[in-house]
């Protein structure tokens, strides 16, 4: 097969779609099928093309896809794709629609977390933890036809190398921390995060690595405050993210695509919001067990103060990150990219 991947990535809606359609076409290439990545601007199209990928950018307005059809149907018809993949909040019902009609042979599927509404597509992707196929029957009860469902955190789709993971070893008290606000940072958290730590001599004796993306706007004054202080370091765009991650007692992480790694890393997390579609995600991974959600940081003035407290409590309550670690370890195995390959295969064919 031949597959599309029609993603976007940018300062104000981070990395996370093109990355885990990045996961997913590594597996589709190990399959032996074709995978070209088509994006709105350059930022997309850089990370598929820096990943091998042959990219295709339309120049278009990702906020605006309907205007991009007629280049998308030239895309369509020059690599004669079978299966086109999206993934983003901008695709309307009328695009989905259009996009049908592109090609007779074209097979179209969705990666959703949000149950906007009936998607007129072959194939829904729903990895999240909280996927539920009652909430979809629902939304379809009034359609004539329904997609392909394919749901749950057993098919979130991480890099390979995360399905390479070892018991995860829990000390008596936690002393490395690392700390993610996801590829954009747009609540600019990191730097109030570093500015906290620097000023609380209770966190003295923890070490704390920032993992930034490299679209955080504050990365030069996060190093400068980090540097007053032995227990902060700060990463930029890091290629060994399961190492780090493997190596922290503790996760702080923005809810999204990350979750579902530490999950494979078996690391206790405490995990926020900062927009709407991570809210339901991380109250869930909170209420069975999993992570603690520290709540959304648009909603609380004194959302730092808030956070750091919890990293003190859980880090000395090893019996908690136990728990943690072993219902976190049972949600995602590394394995779910390969999985959803596997299911699209049984749907169109190998072809």
């Amino acid at each position: 097969m031949k597959v599309i991947f029609r993603a976007d990535a940018n300062a104000n809606i981070g990395q996370g779609h093109v990355m885990r359609c990045l996961s997913i076409a590594d597996s589709f290439k190990e399959a032996g099928h074709i995978c070209v990545f088509v994006c709105a601007d350059e930022i997309a199209y850089s990370m598929a093309a820096d990943r091998g990928y042959d990219s295709i950018c339309l120049e278009s307005d990702y906020s605006d896809t309907l205007s991009e059809l007629a280049k998308l149907d030239a895309v369509i018809q020059k690599e004669k794709a079978d299966v086109l993949v999206m993934d983003g909040y901008f695709f309307s019902n009328d695009y989905f629609k259009a996009v049908k009609c592109l090609s007779d042979h074209l097979r179209t599927v969705y990666i959703d977390d949000l149950y906007s509404f009936a998607y007129d597509v072959d194939c829904v992707i729903n990895y999240n933890v909280y996927a539920s196929k009652e909430k979809y029957e629902a939304l379809y009860e009034s359609e004539g036809v329904k997609p392909y469902f394919i749901l749950g955190s057993k098919y979130a789709p991480l890099r390979s190398e995360f399905a390479r993971t070892v018991k995860k070893q829990i000390p008596e008290t936690a002393q490395n921390v690392m700390i993610s606000v996801g590829g954009a940072d747009p609540l600019r958290l990191a730097k109030d995060f570093v500015n906290y730590i620097v000023n609380d001599e209770e966190l003295k004796d923890i070490h704390f690595n920032f993992v930034l993306g490299k679209m955080e706007k504050d990365t030069d004054e996060i190093k400068r405050t980090a540097a007053m202080k032995d227990n902060i370091i700060v990463n930029v765009n890091v290629p060994n993210m399961k190492e780090m991650i493997e190596n922290a007692d503790i996760a702080v992480s923005a809810a999204g695509s990350t979750q579902y790694e530490i999950c494979a890393c078996k690391t206790p997390c405490i995990c926020f919001s900062m927009a709407d579609n991570q809210i339901e995600g991380a109250k869930e991974f909170d209420r069975i067990g999993a992570f603690i959600y520290a709540g959304d940081a648009r909603k609380n003035r004194s959302f730092t103060a808030d956070l750091f407290k919890k990293v003190k409590e859980l880090a000395s309550d090893s019996q908690r990150r136990t728990l943690m670690s072993d219902i976190s370890g049972g949600l995602a195995d590394g394995l779910g990219a390969e999985r959803i390959v596997k299911e699209t295969e049984e749907l169109f064919g190998r072809e």
